[in-house]
């Protein structure tokens, strides 16, 4: 089997340290919607146990009322990601790894604020950014990234339960990062194939 690699990474938590602007933001969207069942970061994180869109419905949240959450929550996501900073060694790791190999995000967050992000850290070599505005399915965005490198392995970097799943359910080989949301505890309960503590691991993991 080719030693070639396809990496496809999470943004928020593995990339980019937005947990508590992340909470601030989407709960008070959801809140001027009419929803308020995002009342403790626990709960917020629990979402990210699965599919986010998916988990957000098995809460309750109207299924009609997606497109306007997007809406009230894209501006305020934009603006608040002026105020995250990377991780620690991630914007080394991200372009090491994407000199060897075809590298990408795929994120719940919107790709325009992935984007914008990026340009304003200069963080350079990625090939293209699949949001939930692409998508929501994290599964459906790892194939079809997939399909575009027939002969290269896939690989899929998160930092929660439903990520490891999505990237699992894809046929990618994955990558839990306990330096974002989800704890190492509970990251091993979803058996992820590796497991990191540093950029530093993931980067010496993929390039190895």
């Amino acid at each position: 089997m080719s030693k070639q690699k396809v990496v496809m990474f999470d943004f928020d938590g593995v990339i980019a340290d937005s947990f508590n602007i992340f909470f601030t933001e989407f709960t008070r969207a959801c809140e001027e919607l009419g929803f308020h069942k995002l009342n403790s970061k626990e709960v917020l994180l629990s979402l990210f146990d699965g599919n986010l869109i998916l988990s957000l419905f098995k809460l309750g949240f109207p299924p009609w009322k997606l497109r306007e959450l997007f809406q009230k929550f894209q501006p305020r996501i934009a603006e608040a990601n002026s105020r995250v900073k990377p991780f620690d060694g991630i914007k080394e790791t991200l372009e090491d790894i994407s000199r060897t190999y075809p590298t990408y995000i795929i994120s719940s967050n919107l790709s325009e604020a992935v984007r914008n992000f990026l340009t304003r850290e200069s963080i350079n070599g990625i090939q293209d950014i699949l949001g939930a505005d692409v998508e929501t399915s994290k599964v459906k965005k790892i194939k079809q990234i997939s399909k575009k490198h027939p002969n290269h392995k896939p690989y899929y970097i998160g930092d929660t339960c439903g990520d490891i799943k999505e990237g699992r359910e894809a046929n990618a080989i994955t990558v839990a990062v306990t330096w974002g949301w989800h704890s190492k505890e509970r990251l091993l309960k979803s058996n992820p194939d590796y497991i990191v503590d540093t950029p530093e691991e993931l980067r010496e993991l993929l390039l190895s």
